[in-house]
């Protein structure tokens, strides 16, 4: 389980350890990740070359009007479950984009 310590205000601060990082040349369909590990409970997105869209669940599929939108050249980090997936999609705007998913555990 990560590590991460709550400041006064309960919000997470710290260093997790840094797990299996998935890279990904996102098309224009919806293509998954494998699953996180049993100690995974957060992920480190990180962006570059244009924006696209992503989906976290059991079997997700990522979808340009209805899933969370990653902006180009940025990084987020999300609260996920174990064994759950992450799944990205670009639009036909995009010329092209890279995504790297990194295990926090």
């Amino acid at each position: 389980m990560s590590t991460f310590q709550l400041d006064p205000n309960q919000v997470a601060y710290g260093v997790a350890a840094i797990g299996t990082t998935q890279v990904f040349s996102v098309t224009n369909s919806s293509v998954a990740s494998t699953a996180f590990g049993a100690n995974t409970t957060m992920i480190r997105i990180a962006c570059s070359l244009g924006h696209c869209h992503y989906q976290i669940g059991s079997a997700p599929t990522a979808n340009l009007t209805t899933s969370s939108m990653m902006p180009n050249n940025s990084i987020e980090i999300i609260r996920v479950n174990p064994s759950q997936k992450i799944a990205f999609i670009k639009d036909a705007t995009v010329t092209g984009s890279t995504v790297s998913v990194t295990e926090l555990v």
